[in-house]
């Protein structure tokens, strides 16, 4: 996909999703798995997040669990959010004082590209995860550079962002900044949850849905090999509760959500000639503050309810890479993790626990590259892991190779253990109820595959097919204990298969990346729930963006994004109805670096509309839907 913000050139257009495993060094994804990259340069002002480019890589499903701009994870091939392990710059996001990662407060702005890996992990990413990895990697300094991008759209949405670069000594600085917010305040249709009943049906607004939020961010790269890098990020969020009977004047308030995160990182590279080496040293803050006005769960008298839960996090991470003889390259990584939750609030005492809690993390990993010839490439991988006193190891296998030319092969098997963090263990002290006693989740998997790259029409064309499975014990699933509640709880087993397909196509000015994912979950373990589908993982999910030159100076994009039937609880009472929503916008590069951006989200108004199916009855709207047709506009200067 070639880069929007300007005039594209055929010949010039790099593609959004690569799924050749022999990237370009510098690109640092070598895998034989199956990655994506995702670029946000190639789409800036169209209002992207983090989560909305994640969902135009094959296998990766986005939840926002309140609507867009809210608390937003993602599962990868049927995988947990938690199994989903997150890395910026090198360095773990995962914490314990959260059961998954908030792509939603993760700013794009400052972000260079995204790399999704599946099936085989690099040893660089040296946490056992099931799921995937999510490697988001900040603009490296390049000297003197600057942008600032203004925007704006529907139900009160803003944003200011810029970064500006410069030499600085022997070496280079980027500084970025981002501040953007929304009012929420979009209208829908409510059937006062009665569904049967359209008499009491009444037009609503969705209340208590604003939020903003403010990032900064200092990277600095040396020639000697010194690196460092400083990020702040605040939102102030507030949260809706459930549609019905929740959004008339006078109606309880909904409560509200003050995130605020700090990070700072220091590392340093180098090299010989039989290899190279690397470690960073990351501090990370993470404080979280929780406010109820009205908690219904204080009934018959119902009060106020606030909770705080901080997370500080040590993390020092290094490694080597070593050839120590020919057709072997050896990767060799080391990790060693601090972190401490701490938990205040009305609900502590009521559960009999202390409300301070710490964990201990070791993890070792060591590869082998190993060069078969005739294009084959074998990978062998074995990590340890270890939090506080229980320890796990695992390992795996990895192929690659071609028939041809043009036609490749990969395949991959591994075991992989997760231990449950403080989060799923303590919970926060007012949504999410205490399960100490959570064991290790444990998971085989395999995958096999094949790409092709080629013309086809005259334009080049690539195409990754591959089949994922995994078996998984003591799965760690989400569990509603009621309308405001819930926890975290094992699975015995459980059992999850698919097909995802990608594909990219570039001719002249004119580019299209399809991708496609069938997932089929299954609990496995006996009782009431056996043979019943894993909760948020639809069966059909796909996407299709297309992009072109309509005039010398205007250029335009489509997407359209398909999301089946899915189910929202373990029992699998209430489904989400499929949905499908289309895109398209346009782009005009003006005179001295500035592009104008005027896009529409859900065209034709299809979430806006969106209800829950549950399993006897008709559709209902269970929860608010989502904000359906959105517009918005931004100007781009870069200089």
């Amino acid at each position: 996909m070639a880069f929007l913000g300007a005039p594209a050139r055929g010949e010039d257009l790099p593609p959004v999703t690569v799924t050749d495993t022999r990237l370009e060094a510098e690109e640092g994804a070598a895998s034989p798995g199956c990655v994506t990259i995702l670029r946000p340069e190639e789409v800036r002002g169209e209002a992207k997040t983090v989560a909305d480019l994640l969902e135009q890589s094959a296998g990766v499903h986005v939840v926002r669990l309140r609507g867009r701009g809210n608390y937003t994870v993602a599962l990868v091939r049927g995988s947990t959010a938690a199994q989903v392990a997150v890395y910026l710059d090198g360095t773990l996001v995962n914490s314990a004082g959260e059961s998954a990662v908030d792509l939603s407060t993760l700013p794009v702005e400052s972000v260079e590209r995204i790399e999704v890996y599946r099936g085989a992990i690099p040893a660089r990413f040296g946490v056992s995860g099931a799921g995937a990895v999510v490697s988001i990697l900040t603009r490296r300094p390049r000297g003197r550079e600057g942008s600032v991008l203004v925007q704006g759209g529907s139900y009160g949405e803003w944003g200011l962002s810029g970064r500006y670069g410069n030499d600085l000594g022997d070496g280079r600085y980027l500084v970025s900044f981002g501040f953007s917010g929304s009012q929420g305040d979009f209208s829908y249709h409510n059937d006062n949850g009665t569904p049967w009943n359209p008499s009491d049906d009444y037009d609503a607004t969705r209340q208590n849905n604003d939020w903003t939020e403010g990032n900064l961010l200092f990277r600095y790269q040396g020639d000697d090999g010194w690196r460092f890098r400083a990020e702040a990020y605040r939102r102030d969020q507030d949260l809706p509760r459930k549609a019905s009977g929740n959004d008339r004047p006078g109606d309880p308030p909904g409560s509200n959500l003050d995130t605020r995160r700090l990070r700072l990182a220091a590392g340093k590279e180098g090299s010989w000639e039989g290899g190279s080496w690397s470690w960073d040293l990351t501090y990370g803050r993470l404080e979280k503050e929780f406010f109820d006005p009205l908690d219904p769960r204080t009934l018959p008298t119902p009060r106020s309810t606030r909770n705080q839960y901080d997370t500080d996090l040590w993390d020092l991470s290094g490694g080597t890479t070593l050839t120590p003889w020919k057709g072997h390259r050896v990767d060799l990584r080391m990790r060693l993790a601090h972190e401490a939750l701490s938990v205040k609030g009305d609900y502590v005492d009521r559960y009999g626990l202390r409300g301070e809690y710490t964990q201990n993390a070791t993890d070792l990993t060591a590869e082998d590259r190993i060069d078969l010839g005739g294009g084959t490439v074998l990978v062998p991988t074995l990590r340890w892991n270890r939090v506080d006193d229980e320890s796990h190891l695992s390992g795996g296998l990895a192929l690659e190779g071609r028939f041809s030319s043009s036609l490749g092969w990969h395949a991959s098997w591994g075991v992989y253990h997760r231990a449950p963090n403080l989060y799923e263990r303590y919970g926060d002290g007012a949504l999410i109820l205490p399960r100490p006693d959570l064991e290790w989740e444990r998971s085989v998997q395999w995958d096999a595959g094949l790409r092709w790259s080629g013309t086809v029409a005259g334009g080049r064309t690539t195409l990754d097919v591959s089949y994922f499975q995994a078996d998984a014990e003591d799965l760690i699933e989400f569990v509603m204990a009621g309308p405001y509640v819930g926890y975290y709880d094992n699975i015995g087993k459980s059992f999850v298969r698919g097909a995802e397909v990608e594909a990219t196509y570039a001719r002249d000015t004119w580019d299209a990346v399809l991708a496609y994912t069938y997932t089929d979950g299954e609990n496995r373990t006996p009782g009431g729930n056996y043979g019943k589908p894993l909760p948020n993982r639809p069966k059909h999910a796909a996407t299709l963006r297309v992009n072109g030159d309509l005039l010398p100076r205007l250029r335009g994009f489509l997407e359209v994004e398909y999301l089946g039937e899915n189910w929202v609880d373990a029992g699998a009472n209430l489904a989400y109805e499929d949905l499908t929503t289309v895109g398209l916008g346009i782009k005009w590069s003006l005179r001295e670096g500035g592009v104008l951006t005027l896009g529409v989200r859900d065209l034709f108004d299809q979430s806006s509309d969106r209800k829950n199916l549950p399993t006897y009855g008709p559709p209902e709207l269970a929860w608010y839907p989502d904000p359906g047709r959105t517009f918005y506009a931004s100007y781009l200067w870069t200089f």
